[in-house]
């Protein structure tokens, strides 16, 4: 009966040793699964960095050759219409800079709306990669829960954590946005009170 036991015995080690064994391939497997997962995910966001400057560039190329070209135009229009209209000395002076001053505040809120959809695009990424390292660590977080309770309470404050930071996020973007506006309210506001009326 001994023997029968000891033998029972071994067999449940032996058992226990290879339920261990699993369980380690397992935690060797999901590690490098994780690191496999984290390595991919730096890989996207550095192309996506990227990707997110080249954009950036572009558009800043694309709205810097729109306000120059509405300039030009707009200088040429207000030639045209002075001498189609006749427009000589005084008047025609007074006409030319307040022309002058308009295209400058035309260029000048190009280039505030410009700085501010840069600057706004430059945020939104920084958030963007800011919430994938939260998602990161919040999933390093609940692949560590030793328990469904333990889990479920990781998993409902990363929820509250995720909506205060996206709260947070967007209040940012809301405040560049408003300085830009009143930044180009105020070229316009400035040159409205330079210019002078013109009456003929």
């Amino acid at each position: 009966m001994a023997v029968n036991q000891n033998t029972n015995h071994d067999k449940q080690n032996d058992q226990n040793a290879r339920n261990a064994e699993a369980a380690k391939a397992n935690i060797d497997r999901t590690a490098e699964q994780g690191r496999q997962f984290a390595e991919a995910a730096r890989d996207g966001v550095n192309k996506m960095a990227d990707l997110r400057e080249q954009a950036t560039d572009t558009t800043k190329r694309v709205m810097q050759k729109g306000v120059e070209t509405a300039s030009q135009q707009a200088r040429e229009a207000a030639d045209r219409f002075t001498r189609t209209l006749g427009f000589t000395g005084q008047d025609s002076e007074r006409l030319a800079r307040q022309s002058k001053q308009n295209i400058e505040a035309v260029t000048r809120c190009g280039t505030v709306l410009t700085q501010a959809f840069q600057d706004a695009s430059r945020n939104w990424f920084e958030l963007s990669q800011k919430q994938f390292r939260r998602n990161l660590e919040g999933l390093n977080k609940l692949t560590h829960a030793r328990s469904v309770q333990e889990f479920t309470a990781i998993q409902s404050d990363l929820v509250r954590e995720s909506l205060q930071h996206m709260v947070q996020d967007s209040k940012v973007i809301a405040e560049t946005s408003v300085r830009a506006v009143e930044e180009a309210s105020k070229t316009f506001s400035s040159v409205a009170q330079q210019s002078p009326t013109l009456v003929r």
